[in-house]
């Protein structure tokens, strides 16, 4: 269970082996959960964390990241015993070997194209997509396969990343939104605002899960490694944008679950969310990330689990390509709708 704390009028702590969450106002206790339940913390704004929790956060290795109230991300707590020398040598070396490089960003943004023509093609209901529409990620899929450096697979995918964004106001359905595309530092609309937040809310979960595994989060195959970006985790959320975060922001604002009210401009036209749109978001995707699904790799079957699990699956999935030398031992998770029912039904 990752928890996600949105509220700054809160103190947390640890009390008897639970995880409290108190009013900073009176004490009063406002929920408890088994700390041996937690996977991590996510604090957003400045409420009070006991020195308590956070020794025991990091004697236990549960990270404990840092958000602003608008969502920035400040930095985290981890414990430093993960790390793998020999594991992180043999990255470093592989983020240098362009054939490692070009296989394995081919089969990143393979993924991450096929995931969000499945997103497009969802919603029937809302909006049927003809071919012609779809023409900038069908090209970059299919032609994918000829690029002959990393920066040749960049361009495919930035293609097929313009025509799927634009594409996908034809499924926002809340005429209270607009959306004409993405937008991302700083974002214009409110649509691109829970974007940007879902991306950095799954983004550190990543990061956790490659220091888990005792992986540099700098050293990547597919961006470029530059100071203050976790290239790797970027690597690995790719294929799991469209799925996890874009379905999600649709289904709320669709749903009415969010209004135009939560949202604010600041003095450089960036649009924000309010806490009440932060909280929104943020529980639905702590759900998404603990609900039982069908996770399904090229290669391989698909079992019921959950995204933390299937999280941890990849990064030693990832482990074993860099041991082998080879990227076709990571099988990239590719949304299929007609075996994610099946999935379901094996599994209830």
């Amino acid at each position: 269970m990752h928890l996600y704390l949105v509220d700054s009028a809160v103190k947390i702590g640890l009390s008897e082996n639970r995880l409290t969450v108190k009013s900073a106002a009176d004490d009063s206790l406002v929920r408890d959960f088994p700390f041996d339940d937690v996977d991590g913390i996510s604090v957003f704004g400045k409420p009070q964390f006991s020195t308590h929790l956070l020794c025991a956060c990091i004697g236990r290795a549960v990270p404990v990241l840092f958000y602003s109230e608008d969502g920035r991300y400040f930095g985290h707590l981890s414990l430093s015993e993960h790390v793998d020398p020999e594991r992180q040598k043999r990255q470093i070396y592989l983020s240098d070997d362009k054939d490692f490089c070009l296989a394995w960003s081919k089969r990143i943004v393979r993924a991450k194209l096929l995931n969000g023509l499945q997103m497009l093609q969802s919603l029937p209901d809302v909006y049927e997509f003809q071919e012609r529409e779809l023409h900038g990620l069908l090209h970059s899929l299919e032609y994918l396969h000829t690029a002959e450096s990393v920066s040749q697979v960049l361009g495919f995918e930035g293609n097929g990343a313009k025509a799927y964004f634009s594409c996908l106001p034809k499924l926002l359905t809340n005429g209270d939104f607009s959306f004409r595309g993405r937008s991302a530092r700083p974002p214009r609309d409110a649509f691109n605002s829970m974007l940007s937040f879902g991306y950095s809310i799954v983004h550190r979960n990543i990061v956790g899960a490659v220091n888990a595994a005792g992986l540099h989060p700098s050293f990547a195959f597919l961006h470029a490694t530059k100071q203050g970006h976790a290239a790797l985790a970027s690597d690995l959320m790719e294929e799991w944008r469209a799925w996890l975060v874009d379905r999600v922001v649709l289904d709320l604002v669709n749903g009415g679950a969010v209004c135009r009210g939560d949202f604010y401009e600041n003095d450089v036209g960036a649009v924000r969310m309010q806490v009440n749109a932060m909280r929104c978001l943020a529980h639905r995707l702590g759900d998404e990330m603990v609900r039982s699904e069908a996770y399904f790799f090229e290669g391989g079957d698909g079992r019921a689990c959950g995204f933390q699990v299937a999280l941890r699956r990849k990064v030693l999935m990832l482990a074993e390509a860099m041991e082998k030398g080879d990227p076709a031992a990571y099988q990239p998770f590719v949304w299929r709708r007609d075996m994610e029912a099946r999935g379901h039904a094996e599994g209830s």
